[in-house]
């Protein structure tokens, strides 16, 4: 599975995060609004941790994560990689394998392998701004993200930069913030 640049942002995506979690191939059972089965291969929070096919057990990753067809860093004290880590506005293209990846790339590879293209030759500057919140003017999200590269050394060079930084707001519990939470009885 390919998805371009130009499909992530008619998407409405503000990170590769969130693009990675509308692939079917993804179990999202750890994301930044949910901890889900945590234990130390996960062990952050608000992080993003790709899961094809739903099989990173609780003792080792099985899914791969490339940038520019090279290991990442694994940025959880399992081996995980946290793909907030990377700046979204330099994403060319997200590739995923799910069919066999393990005999190219190892048992690392068991679910499959994300593969994050970046825009290695980006000359100029992009920036985002965002910000969200949802309709009872609670759980506010901001977004900044921004990326330049220029050529140097006659085109015999190229540098890029990339930074990126989202704050998502508390929506509370529905009991007390929700009237169809506040309806149903509460257990304790």
């Amino acid at each position: 599975t390919v998805i371009g640049a130009e499909q992530i942002q008619k998407m409405g995506q503000v990170n590769i995060a969130e693009t990675v979690m509308t692939l079917p191939q993804n179990v999202s059972k750890v994301n930044d609004t949910n901890t889900g089965l945590t234990s130390n291969i996960f062990a952050m929070t608000g992080g993003n941790v790709v899961d094809l096919r739903g099989l990173n057990p609780t003792n080792g990753v099985r899914t791969l994560v490339l940038v520019n067809t090279k290991r990442f860093v694994p940025t959880t004290s399992g081996g995980a990689v946290d793909l907030n880590m990377i700046p979204s506005m330099l994403v060319r293209s997200l590739e995923t394998v799910t069919g066999g990846a393990s005999a190219a790339y190892g048992t690392d590879a068991l679910a499959g392998v994300v593969n994050v293209i970046l825009d290695t030759r980006l000359t100029g500057i992009k920036a985002q701004i965002d910000y969200g919140q949802t309709t009872h003017n609670d759980g506010k999200t901001y977004h900044a993200s921004f990326a330049g590269g220029t050529s140097f050394a006659g085109g015999r060079g190229h540098v890029i930069f990339g930074a990126e930084g989202e704050d998502s707001g508390k929506v509370g519990e529905c009991v007390y913030v929700r009237a169809w939470g506040a309806r149903s009885p509460r257990t304790l």
